[in-house]
């Protein structure tokens, strides 16, 4: 579980996009000083991702010096449903390079090219005879979509993490399952003492967005999926039957009986997220749960 001991005097700024919406947070320590929900023309984006960086950003920068916080130093939740994410062994070898063989094995088994997607991991704890990787496949369009929103907004983007990372982390739980979702698609996580070792990320925009009616069956499709995939697997063992499901993302705003829904769809304890921000009254804690994450990471 992870341990909020804050640094009450730092200053941590976070921004995420989705579909038609971008999302701000700023923080001292875990003190919420600013946020903004900015709505923006559906046309400027695509498949999740800015495609017009430039009225995006026009549109960063009339807001920002309005903000309190330092977006000059800030944490970027990468966008976009491309994004790729495996457990991998290797057998303990003397002059094993995980620059070498990581990428090798991610070719195969994660279906992803170095030129398409940037390949990140993270050694995990040696199980027996074998190392153990979290590897990280991030779409590179995904990231300059970003990156490059920012950088016309004069918003110097020091850290970039993918969602699933931030979901992970949010639920401050030793073992649970996390499903964000948005009227365009959705990241399911199964998270273990703050790190995600399953994910899938689906897309489901398309010309139209998904309607907040249908949205429940189709997110109880993808979590059965992602649980069943961990399950059949993971060299741990299947999930606890005990392990929470935490449903956040702004539909749950609308409709707050989402999570409980599919929670009983699956057979499953539903839970919400520990607030662990210190906000009024009135913040958006399912539609900034992303921007929480990220501000974690750091605060």
């Amino acid at each position: 579980m992870t341990s909020f001991f804050a640094n009450r005097n730092k200053l941590v700024t976070s921004i995420t996009i989705e579909h038609g919406v971008i999302k701000l947070l700023s923080c001292q320590g875990l003190e919420v000083l600013d946020y903004r929900v900015l709505l923006a023309n559906p046309r400027f984006f695509r498949e999740g991702q800015v495609s017009n960086t430039a009225r995006v950003a026009t549109l960063l920068q009339g807001v920002l010096p309005e903000m309190e916080g330092d977006f000059r130093r800030a944490i970027g939740g990468v966008p976009g449903f491309q994004n790729r994410l495996k457990l991998m062994d290797f057998p303990k070898a003397q002059g094993l390079d995980p620059k070498v063989i990581i990428p090798q094995e991610a070719s195969t088994s994660m279906r992803v090219s170095t030129d398409t997607y940037h390949l990140s991991w993270l050694q995990l704890a040696d199980r027996l005879d074998r190392t153990r990787w979290l590897v990280m496949g991030t779409s590179r369009r995904s990231i300059s979509s970003l990156t490059d929103t920012a950088q016309q907004a004069q918003i110097n983007l020091r850290v970039l993490e993918p969602r699933a990372f931030a979901l992970a982390r949010v639920c401050n739980a030793t073992e649970a399952v996390v499903a964000w979702t948005a009227p365009d698609g959705c990241d399911v996580v199964v998270a273990k003492d703050a790190i995600p070792v399953e994910h899938q990320s689906i897309f489901w925009g398309g010309a139209e967005l998904v309607e907040d009616t249908v949205l429940g069956d189709r997110l109880t499709e993808v979590v059965g999926r992602t649980i069943n995939t961990f399950n059949t697997s993971s060299s741990e063992g299947p999930l606890s039957e005990d392990a929470p499901l935490f449903v956040c993302g702004s539909p749950m705003r609308r409709d707050p009986g989402i999570g409980a829904r599919v929670a009983t769809g699956l057979g499953r304890l539903s839970a919400e997220l520990p607030m662990v921000l210190d906000a009024p009254d009135d913040f958006p804690v399912q539609g900034l749960v992303v921007n929480i994450g990220l501000i974690l990471r750091e605060a």
